[in-house]
């Protein structure tokens, strides 16, 4: 964060507090996922806002779309949990997939 302007710093901190007092915005927001990165991005998102037309305010859509993206990446840096079967050593078991083999030949 130390390449963002004061204004921007300011802004990320109301929105630090805002979340603080607002249970369901924080959870809304931040549900699941990385709040570091949702406020790095949060601050990059607004630099170039204020860069662009001297507003550090983000709108709805780029909110929603930020609350999204940190979201995904969440979840895609999440580690795959898998369990072995109990019926055979050659069967795991994958959530949502169900049980596959693997063939060591």
């Amino acid at each position: 964060m130390d390449n963002f302007s004061p204004e921007v710093l300011i802004y990320i901190q109301t929105v630090k507090n805002y979340f603080k007092t607002n249970k369901e915005a924080n959870e809304y927001f931040l549900q699941d996922s990385n709040e570091e990165l949702f406020y790095k991005h949060l601050g990059e998102i607004s630099q170039k806002n204020f860069e662009k037309d001297g507003e550090v305010m983000l709108n709805k859509e780029q909110f929603e779309l930020l609350r999204k993206t940190v979201a995904a990446i969440t979840i895609s840096k999440k580690p795959i949990k898998t369990k072995k079967s109990k019926k055979s050593k050659l069967f795991f078991e994958i959530p949502n997939f169900g049980q596959i083999c693997l063939n060591w030949v």
